[in-house]
């Protein structure tokens, strides 16, 4: 089978060069090299490994039009767990070179960590804590993370892993908070349920993903978060918070039903330490005591951006059907989607299950 060259140029100019077979996609070519480009479900439905090919021809195999809708194809957007090369390729990927890891790299990327603690905060959601074995002379160690990156969990017993972003961040105890939606006969939730105890040791691999902060200015930053969608998104609240960023931010933050609302306090302790920070809650089915929003979190945000006319940063994590809707809502409002990114949940567990 011939060998074809790919050129993999990040973001800050840099090119790393691997060899893929026409019979194998991008990404396992890759890893076949010790080379660990950015991925999630290698499915074709999450869109962390998308990239641009700027030259050369290339077989795409089915993967669905949430991920790569039909425009992006033909502009030449590719996603590398489904792209099979057909000629040498040169593909810019939206990521820095220090996002990419090597096998020797990867091996320091999984990790022991002990189950703390389980707290209900919702009728369906829990919180729960972990931290990271100590080393051998007893110190904790940190957990190096992007605030909106996930890390993989697996399930004890099973060569299962499940995808949850820390709502916290890193810090020198090498502690993780995560929100775990828990939904009926989810493998990784009946664990939760049934079977987890505190001090029980889990194997973590991570972070990954390129759902995180990205520099554009003082361009304002909206974010959509539906249910547990939350998680990721408030580490980066907290990260801009802890770093001062001055933009105009808003949380627009979504659930169905009122006793699945979460974390109320939380958020308004923080936007009371943000001043730039507006937070709005809403429920698509409230009871008649609501005082907050009514309806999804789409519905909320169109609300504030038809009367402003802004075009801000948006940060969307969710199920598909809400990331789609706010799709939708971008191309109505002639918000560009550069502007737009996101972290789907997806049925197979690969993002936050």
């Amino acid at each position: 089978m011939k060998l074809h060259e790919i050129e993999i140029v990040t973001q800050d100019g840099e090119s790393i060069y691997l060899e893929c077979a026409s019979n194998e996609d991008i990404i396992t070519a890759g890893l076949r090299q010790d080379i660990i480009l950015m991925s999630s479900c290698r499915e074709g439905g999450c869109a962390t490994c998308k990239g641009m090919c700027t030259d050369g021809d290339y077989d795409l195999r089915r993967c669905t039009v949430q991920a790569l809708p039909p425009e992006e194809e033909e502009e030449g957007q590719i996603l590398l767990c489904r792209a099979f090369p057909e000629s040498n390729m040169r593909i810019e990927v939206p990521y820095t070179s220090d996002r990419i890891s090597t096998s020797a790299s990867e091996s320091q990327r999984d990790f022991f960590a002990e189950l703390v603690n389980i707290r209900p905060v919702a009728s369906n959601t829990v919180e729960v804590t972990m931290r990271r074995i100590p080393d051998e002379n007893g110190s904790y160690v940190k957990v190096s993370f992007e605030p909106g990156q996930f890390f993989d969990i697996q399930i004890p017993g099973t060569d299962l892993w499940r995808s949850f972003s820390p709502s916290n961040l890193p810090n020198k105890d090498g502690v993780l908070d995560f929100l775990i939606r828990i939904l009926p006969d989810g493998r990784f939730s009946n664990f939760l349920s049934n079977d987890a105890t505190a001090g029980q040791v889990l194997n973590i691999r991570g972070a990954s993903g390129s759902f995180y902060l990205h520099d554009n200015g003082l361009q304002a930053r909206y974010f959509l978060a539906g249910g547990t969608g939350l998680s990721p998104v408030l580490a980066m609240l907290r990260k801009m918070y802890d770093e001062g960023d001055p933009q105009e931010t808003r949380l627009y933050f979504g659930v169905s039903k009122q006793e699945e609302v979460f974390y109320v306090n939380e958020l308004a302790a923080l936007s009371e330490k943000m001043p730039n920070l507006t937070v709005k809650v809403s429920i698509s089915n409230p009871d008649i005591n609501w005082v907050g929003e009514h309806g999804n979190v789409v519905e909320t945000s169109r609300k504030d951006l038809e009367l402003s006319g802004a075009k801000p940063d948006i940060y969307l994590c969710g199920p598909s059907g809400m990331v789609d809707a706010t799709y939708r809502m971008c191309v109505e409002l002639d918000i560009p989607k550069s502007n737009i990114r996101t972290e789907k949940f997806l049925p197979s567990g690969s993002s936050n299950e």
